[in-house]
């Protein structure tokens, strides 16, 4: 059994106070403010977790994971900060912001299942903590590249914030960890991490996690010096934090904290611990509980006697109790807030479920729109959108040189645009889009990162967070699956589980699709399990004049932005574009070619294709470039199908899933009494993209484009 946890510590635990409270050594360096305030917090944290179980049983409020008996880890280390500061938390460290006044009624009506919207309108908060607060992380190890990239923010600035982050033992085990340690590392950025140890991840136990002696010695691979600390020790947690935030803010870099101590409740009120661990350990560790061990120095001490211990409980019970009925009090949330705080501005995919959800919150059938009436909000004609390329001075250049000449323009325009990636700096990124910018603007701003794909992006929106307009590059699509996890845990979703407290403008350069014969994972197109994912937008470009001006369109907007680049057309396609910067507006597509008998319906690198096919037919084909895939144009596409009446779709991802499935069942859904044909898609096949003898067949070309143009042609019902 002493295999599964560290039933009693090692003596290489930093210690202040012995477990009976006496001082180990000399007296702790802590003012009495300071150990009074350390002290009221963990109570007040403590009568709140009673509080929290009592209302979980009750059915008040949902799972919750509490702090008992680990109150010191939060709370000595978060004391170390000052105003301004970072602090990414997980579930774990409630107690956090509890030491720097966050309001306790806010924290309850959450529990209770409140969205943000609602608990900002009912519960506002004027004034919020000196020390600022990410969301709350339920991914573990996510919050760590993100915490990286906030001090990377400042270690590139020369700022003199400090960022601090949490992990529990568990999650060392995840790469996101080991990514946002190297990052921080690579950059000397001011960041703490601390390791809350309370040796089991849910039922896992240590030996399951590692096989090194300590979690602090895995801070080594990232060159990161480290500390173990007596968790139960608040003063031990609290100095050790202090010298390591110190080191930090004077330039000395990352440190790791593994701060020991044990997990004396259930993982979450969902738990039972006792089905996998013996409890036989509990009477150890609640002898070295960290409250009654603060407090016996305090009281030996004279900063508290008897009567301010019993006065501390009673504040403590009556905030907790006040929290609670003002909690009680926040209305619940209007269903329509579940849409909120996605993407700024609004779409036709929006209105029309919000239109659904309100007619089924109202008793009426919402699926009864069968001409998309319900979102209709835009009646210019097609030509009006997707703006104009402006006049002026203007060169004829290629796609690959329209994207550098945008970035060039924002970062001159912009001294918060950065750009980050492997291969970005002198060489000038693998394609040459930022060649010649390293030089440019030096490598503050036009960042090499090492090569971790999650990293760049994890990094990268903890920048974002701290309003820095980040462009990080994706060399390859396919080299984009390891991202997936920041993508969804903290790219997409950021905005939203903030409730709008944090924009996250950041621009993803992604090369993608095929036609330059490389090798595996280099021509992936799999842009439909982006375009799956709320609270992003995806943007696709067709040509050298497009790209420029609706990359600078998306490095300017406040949403995340993933830019598609067809790398296949970099180098093969010219157009004059004009030499100053400007902007095309995202969520409007652009008419390619007007016409009156079919439809096609693409983007990026297919667009050349379907106007070399359309001009192969004798017939009427009009070109709609959708360029944004996130959220859809879809007024423009019914507009342009009602007109046609046929619609061919096409695009070089695979058919099943793909984009085109769901333009097809919009215009099924939406236009199907002015069909006079089924819809065609013309699409790559439904295999991994192949080797360099049969990529050509896998393709779809301008005469593939054109059979299925005819095929709807000729259709007769």
């Amino acid at each position: 059994m002493a295999k599964w946890t560290e039933t009693k510590p090692g003596e290489d635990l930093y210690r202040v106070l012995a477990p009976d409270g006496s001082p180990v050594d000399d007296q702790p360096d802590v003012d009495d403010e300071t150990l009074r305030r350390l002290y009221e917090t963990m109570r007040l944290s403590r009568v709140y977790d009673e509080k929290m179980l009592r209302l979980q049983r009750r059915g008040e409020i949902s799972i919750l994971s509490r702090s008992v008996g680990e109150e010191a880890i939060p709370v000595g280390s978060v004391a170390a900060l000052q105003a301004g500061d970072w602090c990414f938390p997980t579930y774990r460290q409630t107690p956090t912001k509890l030491y720097w006044g966050g309001s306790l009624a806010r924290a309850v009506a959450g529990l209770m299942g409140a969205e943000p919207e609602t608990v900002d309108e009912h519960l506002p908060v004027e004034d919020g903590p000196p020390v600022n607060f990410s969301p709350v992380y339920i991914p573990l190890a996510s919050n760590v590249p993100n915490a990286a990239g906030s001090a990377m923010t400042d270690a590139l600035d020369d700022g003199d914030a400090v960022t601090l982050s949490y992990i529990g033992d568990g999650s060392t085990s995840e790469g996101d960890f080991y990514e946002g340690l190297n990052f921080a590392g690579v950059f000397d950025a001011p960041a703490v991490t601390v390791v809350h140890n309370n040796q089991w991840a849910i039922s896992v136990p240590r030996h399951r996690q590692t096989a090194a002696d300590t979690y602090a010695q895995k801070a080594e691979a990232a060159g990161i010096p480290h500390r173990r600390v007596d968790g139960n020790d608040v003063l031990a947690v609290h100095e050790a934090a202090r010298e390591a935030v110190e080191r930090a803010r004077d330039g000395g870099g990352p440190m790791l904290l593994e701060c020991v101590t044990y997990r004396v409740d259930d993982h979450n009120t969902a738990d039972d611990a006792g089905a996998y661990r013996d409890d036989s350990q509990l009477e150890y560790w609640r002898d070295r509980d960290p409250i009654d061990r603060l407090e016996a120095y305090l009281l030996a001490e004279g900063v508290l006697d008897e009567a301010a211990v019993e006065a501390v409980e009673a504040d403590a019970t009556e905030r907790v109790e006040a929290a609670v009925e003002r909690a009680r009090e926040v209305p619940t949330s209007d269903p329509q807030r579940i849409f909120d705080n996605h993407l700024r501005g609004d779409s036709w995919t929006e209105r029309h479920q919000r239109a659904e959800l309100r007619a089924e919150r109202h008793g009426d059938n919402p699926f009864v729109d069968y001409t998309g009436s319900w979102a209709a909000a835009d009646d210019r004609p097609l030509a009006a959108l997707g703006g104009s390329v402006p006049d002026g001075d203007a060169t004829e250049v290629n796609l690959v040189t329209a994207v550098r000449d945008a970035l060039d323009g924002e970062l001159a325009r912009d001294d918060s645009v950065r750009l980050l990636g492997y291969d970005v700096g002198p060489i000038g990124g693998v394609f040459r889009a930022t060649e010649g910018l390293y030089e440019e603007y030096g490598g503050d701003r036009v960042v090499d990162t090492p090569l971790s794909e999650n990293g760049i992006l994890g990094a990268a929106v903890g920048m974002a967070m701290r309003g820095e307009r980040v462009v990080p590059e994706i060399q390859f699509m396919g080299f984009f699956y390891p991202a997936f996890g920041q993508f969804m845990y903290s790219l997409a979703k950021m905005r939203e589980r903030s409730g709008g407290a944090f924009d996250l403008p950041l621009t993803v350069r992604v090369p993608y699709g095929g036609g330059i014969k490389s090798s595996e994972y280099h021509s992936e197109s799999t842009e439909s399990l982006f375009v799956h994912t709320p609270g992003v937008r995806v943007v696709c470009p067709s040509s050298p004049a497009q790209a420029k001006g609706l990359l600078a369109a998306s490095i300017r907007h406040d949403d995340p932005v993933m830019f598609l680049e067809p790398k296949a057309k970099y180098r093969t396609q010219t157009e004059t574009v004009p030499d100053d910067p400007y902007t095309l507006p995202l969520d409007e597509p652009r008419l390619v070619r007007e016409g009156s008998d079919v439809t096609v319906l693409t983007w990026g690198a297919m667009v050349e294709e379907a106007v070399a096919a359309a001009d192969g037919v004798a017939a009427d084909v009009e070109v709609l470039d959708l360029r944004t895939l996130s959220p859809l144009p879809v007024e423009a596409v019914l507009a342009s199908v009602k007109k046609t009446g046929r619609c061919v779709v096409l695009h070089e991802a695979r058919r099943r899933v793909g984009v085109g499935a769901e333009l097809s069942a919009l215009v099924n859904e939406y236009a199907v009494d002015h069909l006079e044909a089924p819809i065609k898609r013309v699409t790559g096949y439904d295999v991994h993209f192949p080797g360099h003898q049969t990529e050509d067949a896998y393709l779809p070309d301008a005469d593939r484009a054109r059979a299925g143009i005819e095929a709807v042609l000729s259709y007769e019902y």
